[in-house]
């Protein structure tokens, strides 16, 4: 009984160890999660609890209840300054509250591993590998690398995850055992309900250097983004070809096919949930301007002929498509249909499909002036029905063309769960 009621009691610390943790906890609430002053917070915190485990343990247990995103990227960075088995407990319980307010983190190690001697493993030795999951519904791609470099003790994890359009949202570089890994990997595919496929280490690098050409790596990561392209450059992929051209070869696929244009806005029409539409149009009222616009004179009721009216709407189409996807947009857009290309020739037995989306991405990478570009406007038009419930008279004519029946724009497109309009035909 007296060892129960002194467990209850918990950490003993002095008055002035209770300062600190509570300088400690302050230091760590005014700092921002994606701030680029929090790594060095988190470093000095590190070195000021060196050897001083029931101090940190006491910080752990402090994090855990308080259970902020900081708190959890603090208790993740500090955990393994505690090794001593009696304080085991109150780690775990810290990791469990932060479980419990949904905070996930890669497998930790166990003490007993941590309490072994580090083993240098020359990095010849180590398999490297690297994996995609892609969850299409919710539009996210996880890209997973094990690496282990040859001036590194020991290997590391990367994990990067984007959203549809390159959007992202987060990178994560740190030290990992294999298990750890693949668990880390084998959640992902499950929270996606989607299988792994591997892909060379190198795919993973000159993906990094495209997000870096494009500007969509934040500066808040450039310790991890750094760390990531120190680790997978030497595995860079000497084919400069695309990887979904390499896969499509080894695969003994026919030759790529020169698909014509009015195939893939057919296909593009046909499959409007490839188009990430909430990254290539953020600003919802430079759409709603396009929309007006486009409805102003599609119904004009200035007699001229059906002819001229349609050029009109063209010609306001292609500047509109203009402003809203620059050269830059267009080769955000290219990357993710590649990408989902990719995916489509690993995971699925519709290699036909796939070759389309490549050829999409191939025909945006390429273009020079997007509101020339037949595939681009009907990008810009799907964006008008999806958001503003607007439809064309082409775009009406096309669907009822390929699905065989007649679109009625007011009772045809319904809302999603997301608040987005799409034709009623896509959701069924």
């Amino acid at each position: 009984m007296g060892k129960k009621k002194e467990s209850k009691k918990g950490l003993k610390l002095s008055e002035n160890e209770k300062a600190e943790l509570s300088f400690f906890m302050d230091r760590l609430r005014m700092q921002d999660p994606q701030g680029p002053s929090l790594e060095n917070c988190l470093r000095s915190l590190k070195q000021a609890l060196a050897r001083r485990e029931v101090l940190a343990a006491a910080l752990l247990e402090a994090l855990s209840l308080e259970g902020s995103p900081v708190c959890f990227r603090a208790f993740c960075e500090l955990q393994g300054i505690v090794r001593d088995k009696r304080l085991a407990r109150i780690v775990r319980q810290a990791a469990y509250r932060f479980r419990q307010k949904g905070f996930v983190q890669p497998e930790p190690l166990t003490l007993a591993e941590k309490s072994t001697p580090v083993v240098l493993i020359k990095a010849e030795e180590v398999i490297n590998e690297s994996f995609m999951v892609v969850g299409v519904k919710e539009g996210l791609f996880h890209y997973g690398a094990f690496v282990h470099a040859r001036d590194e003790r020991q290997p590391y994890g990367v994990s990067l995850l984007l959203g549809a359009g390159l959007v992202f949202h987060d990178l994560v570089v740190v030290p990992m055992s294999r298990k750890s890994f693949r668990k880390l990997l084998r959640q992902a595919a499950e929270q996606m309900e989607s299988r792994i496929h591997e892909i060379p280490l190198g795919h993973l690098a000159r993906l990094l250097e495209t997000m870096a050409e494009l500007g969509r790596l934040p500066n808040e990561k450039r310790v991890h983004v750094a760390k990531a392209r120190k680790l997978l450059q030497p595995h860079a992929l000497q084919d400069a070809r695309p990887l979904f051209v390499q896969l499509w070869e080894e695969k003994g696929r026919t030759p790529l096919r020169n698909i014509e244009m009015h195939d893939l806005v057919d296909f593009l029409t046909q499959n409007v949930s490839i188009i990430p539409y909430e990254s290539l149009f953020p600003d919802s009222l430079a759409l709603e301007a396009v929309v007006h616009t486009l409805r102003t004179l599609q119904d004009s009721v200035i007699e001229v002929s059906e002819h001229l009216k349609r050029e009109r709407v063209l010609e306001a189409l292609r500047s509109a498509t203009r402003r809203l996807l620059p050269l830059t947009a267009c080769r955000l857009l290219a990357k993710h249909w590649e990408e989902l290309a990719l995916w489509w020739l690993m995971d699925s037995n519709e290699p036909n499909e796939a070759e389309k989306i490549f050829s999409l991405a191939e025909h945006v990478r390429t273009v020079e002036d997007s509101g020339l570009s037949p595939i681009l406007n009907r990008v810009v038009e799907m964006a008008c029905a999806v958001f503003h419930k607007f439809i064309t008279n082409d775009l009406e004519s096309d669907f009822r063309r390929l699905h065989e029946v007649t679109i009625a724009p007011e009772e045809e497109l319904v809302q999603t769960s997301a608040g987005l309009y799409v034709p009623r035909l896509v959701l069924e």
